[in-house]
This record gives C-alpha cells, sequence and structure tokens, in this order.
C-alpha cells in the first residue's frame, strides 16, 4: 500500500512561501505592537503622575499655592516625592551624563534635530527612574516660566515669568530612540488642574504641526490624547 507524502522540493516551496510572507508581514507586526507598548506605558505614566498630583493637593494644598520659592528641594519633597513610587535618582552636574544616557542633552526632536534639552540641572529639574524604568524629570525654572503659557510664532508655548512646569517623561528611560514623540513626551503641571499634555490649550493645526516629521513633537502627548489615545496615520512614528 502506497503512501501520499509531501515531496522535498514541495516541502522547500511551501516553507520558501511561508518565509516571504513572514518576511512581509512581520516588521507590521512589530511596527504595532511598539506602537501599542509605546501609548500603554505613556498612558500609565500620565495617570502615575495626575494621581501624585491630586494626593498631594489632599495632603497639602491646593496646587495654586505650591511654592517653588524655596527651592527644588524643597518644592519636590513637599509635593511629589512621598507619592511616586522612585527607584533612583539621576545625579551630577549640569551637562554630565546621567541616568544611563550617553549625553548631557541625550534627546532628538521629531524632526531628528537635536534638542538643548538637560537631563541635569541641579537647580532647576529633578530627573528619577520610576520602579518601571520611566524617566522623569520636573522642571521648576529654566528660560521660560509658569502658567499655562502663550503661544509663540512656531506654533509652540512660552511661558513669561521665572517659573516653569514642564515634565519630560522618557518612558524606556536611557533605551533608543531618545526622540519625542516616539519614546520622549512633554508635560505641563496646571496649578487647580492637574497635569496636561504640553500644547493641550492650543488650536489642532498647532498641535498636527508641532506633532508631524518636520516639528519638534514636544505636543505628541497633546495629539495622541485628542485622538483617543491612537496613533493615526499623519502621526511621525
Amino acid at each position: 500500500m502506497r503512501h501520499k507524502a509531501f515531496t522535498l522540493a514541495e516541502v522547500l516551496i511551501t516553507l520558501g512561501i511561508i518565509g516571504v510572507i513572514a518576511s512581509m508581514t512581520l516588521p507590521s507586526l512589530v511596527g504595532k505592537y511598539k506602537k501599542v507598548q509605546t501609548i500603554s506605558q505613556l498612558k500609565k505614566t500620565y495617570t502615575v503622575l495626575n494621581q501624585a498630583f491630586r494626593h498631594s493637593e489632599a495632603d497639602n494644598e491646593s496646587s495654586l499655592y505650591w511654592n517653588v520659592d524655596n527651592g527644588i528641594d524643597y518644592y519636590f519633597d513637599t509635593y511629589w516625592k512621598p507619592y511616586l513610587n522612585i527607584i533612583s535618582f539621576c545625579k551630577g552636574s549640569r551637562g554630565d551624563k546621567a541616568c544611563s544616557y550617553d549625553s548631557g542633552t541625550p534627546w532628538r526632536r521629531a524632526n531628528g534635530k537635536k534638542d538643548s534639552y538637560l537631563v541635569l540641572d541641579d537647580a532647576n529639574r529633578m530627573p528619577f527612574i520610576l520602579s518601571d524604568g520611566t524617566f522623569v524629570s520636573i522642571l521648576t525654572a529654566s528660560g521660560y516660566g509658569s502658567g499655562e503659557g502663550v503661544e509663540n510664532s512656531d506654533g509652540e508655548m512660552e511661558f513669561p515669568g521665572g517659573n516653569d512646569n514642564r515634565i519630560i517623561v522618557d518612558i524606556n528611560a536611557s533605551g533608543p530612540p531618545n526622540q519625542f514623540g516616539k519614546d520622549v513626551f512633554l508635560f505641563i503641571r496646571i496649578a487647580g488642574k492637574g497635569i496636561m499634555p504640553y500644547g493641550y490649550n492650543l488650536e489642532q493645526k498647532n498641535v498636527d504641526d508641532n506633532c508631524s516629521s518636520k516639528g519638534s513633537g514636544f505636543m505628541c502627548a497633546a495629539k495622541l490624547i485628542r485622538d483617543g489615545w491612537d496613533m493615526k496615520d499623519d502621526y511621525p512614528w
């Protein structure tokens, strides 16, 4: 009695077809997984920061009265540190490498240009790593200022005054690509409201132009949230 079976040639042809299909679909699947993972991690961090903000207001006082005049250490230790699960702080002098970054200014903008945001600036920011490996830096002063900000000619926000309410989030810390809109995102602390995505109060066109392959990517968190935590076709991935 003869048994039907595949010939070696047929098996090799089948495996070849499977390999071609896999090579065509695998990059798409990997890319989609990375997008989902990025959004999930960013959403989690956004929630953690807002919860810490609310708990601090409940224990201390309204954020309308949070004082940064006594320095970053007092501000952070009083209003933030007790409400976050921190495993380490980034230490060193301004411009030094820290938290495994290969540069004191490790981030790139969405358009690929090198950005000047510092990891370390002892007098003006508190950089740390959360228990899940997310890098967070809370700024209190820079060349900008406090409040909700005003739009400049480039469609970005400036903050007249002495304080700076921005928060830098790098969801995989020093891991690549260290680029705004992909693993680095910008938020802002709004007194009496909570943690908002940078650019939250600007027109949709400004947000779309900023979160693009030609923009800085500073407003990509705002774009993601406005799009229902989804990366639409025009997202600079």
